[in-house]
């Protein structure tokens, strides 16, 4: 019976979570800058002064896609070595 098809399992798993964590890390940083530049527009409010605030969608998105090809290769790199060798070999353990 062959392990292949698991190893591939445990790669998509890995991989996976590390979007789910960079999915997570955007979607708090996102809500930060919204909460600031509402504080930061409501303060220029009070000074009758209204600007046109806007998020850098194209810094926020390219960030975002770097941060997730960067996690997901720097879990699934060590998960891979990791899964070149058996258990056994890894505990330094002859069967």
């Amino acid at each position: 019976m062959s392990t292949w098809p698991w190893r591939w399992q445990v790669l998509r798993l890995t991989g996976a979570e590390a979007l789910t964590v960079v999915a997570a890390g955007t979607l708090l940083g996102l809500l930060a800058a919204v909460v600031n530049l509402a504080g930061m527009w409501s303060a220029l409010a009070l000074l009758s002064v209204r600007p046109a605030l806007t998020l850098p969608w194209q810094a926020l998105g390219t960030t975002a896609a770097a941060c997730a090809l960067l996690a997901v290769d720097s879990a699934t790199l060590p998960a891979a070595i990791a899964l070149r060798r058996r258990p056994v070999e890894l505990a330094g353990v002859r069967e």
